[in-house]
């Protein structure tokens, strides 16, 4: 039995890339839960692979990877059934998550356990690639005082406010990269794989300004933002870092800022585990409930301090005893992590589980 992943129409994704160890997009490849449930799948005689191998009219089973365009037109045989897998945000895919893009799916699986209901929404939890974290090794004050301060790895910003009820923190992590590159640039690291300058130019009333000025004058005025805005970046950024050397770049560090894409429910990405993997204090802002989840005594919640400046005066001033309790915490954690939570392999098969019961289902035969 065939069964289809439509993905992105991008290199990275096609001909059964997703499910390789090979980079996407320059960063480690996320697609080790899809690469385990194409394993579970394939014990029940089911043969998964992407549109460009599969192509969605010769399988039984036809699943989304954060594509629902595709399916708003696709006329379903019978007998097909149709999935959509939501991982990517709705920062960077806000179609995908529109509830009115998903009336032809059978399902959806979700990390939001918000929209969760056991019928139409399927949770399962944001999975992470436990098997790769290497064993967490001890900070001696020693090696408290060789690391620097605070680092940042990031690819993706926004300079501009996100607009009213976005969910989005790439503007936070914007906002304290520039204050770090002002204030504090010797004690703050940059990891970026480059800026695209395009995205640098956004700025307030640049509408207005795009429909009464003349396009010399405007170019003056956004090249003049850009520069600005360019000098930020250029002062803290190191340049980028390869896919298999994050962990160690991150234990060089005693802290790190670790924002999420985005402030989601169930949405705890691979970034604070980076964190843990380096015995590195994650200053985190994303899961609006992340207590639920990671122990508080794991990582500084930026929410509870008024400032950037509070936030540095707590962590420059920290002694190693302060912080090796949180090197504790987070090494008691990891050791007793809940791998049925967070690992590749149960919530993959949480999925197939669902698919494996909806092809005994009369309404598909």
């Amino acid at each position: 039995m065939k069964a289809t992943l439509v993905v992105l129409d991008e290199p990275d994704f096609l001909n059964n890339r997703i499910f390789s160890d090979l980079p996407i997009n320059g960063v480690k490849n996320y697609g080790y839960m899809f690469a385990e449930l194409r394993r579970q799948l394939a014990e029940f005689n089911i043969d998964l692979a992407t549109h460009d191998i599969h192509p969605a009219e010769e399988s039984s089973i036809i699943i989304g990877l954060d594509v629902v365009d595709f399916f708003q037109t696709y006329k379903r045989k019978l007998g097909q059934a149709l999935y959509l897998l939501l991982n990517e945000p709705a920062t960077y895919y806000p179609k995908v998550w529109d509830k009115s893009n998903h009336a032809v799916f059978d399902k959806i699986f979700t990390y939001d356990y918000t929209l969760a209901d056991d019928r139409k929404y399927i949770h399962h939890y944001f999975a992470i690639d436990l098997e790769a974290i290497p064993p967490l090794m001890p900070v001696s004050e020693h090696e408290f005082n060789r690391r620097e301060l605070c680092v940042l790895m990031a690819g993706m910003f926004q300079v501009t406010k996100p607009t009213k009820g976005s969910t989005s923190l790439l503007y936070d992590r914007y906002q304290i990269m520039k204050w770090f590159s002002r204030y504090h640039p010797q004690d703050f690291a940059l990891y970026s794989r480059g800026i695209n300058l395009r995205h640098l130019q956004s700025f307030r009333g640049l509408g207005v300004l795009q429909r009464v000025l003349p396009t010399p004058f405007l170019k003056q005025i956004t090249d003049s933002v850009v520069a600005r805005r360019k000098v930020a970046f250029d002062l803290v950024n190191k340049g980028p870092v390869a896919p298999d050397a994050k962990i160690s770049t991150f234990q060089n560090y005693r802290f790190a800022i670790c924002y999420e894409n985005t402030e989601l429910a169930g949405y705890i990405s691979e970034k604070i585990f980076d964190c843990f993997a380096a015995s590195c204090v994650p200053i985190y802002l994303g899961e609006p409930e992340i207590h639920r989840f990671i122990p508080t005594q794991c990582f500084i919640d930026r929410r509870k301090f008024k400032s950037n400046e509070e936030l540095y005066n707590f962590i420059k001033n920290m002694d190693y005893a302060q912080y090796n309790n949180y090197i504790q915490a987070i090494s008691d954690f990891m050791q007793g992590v809940e791998y049925n939570k967070f690992g590749s392999m149960p919530n993959a098969e949480r999925i197939a589980k669902v698919m494996l019961q909806d092809l005994q289902s009369p309404a598909l035969s």
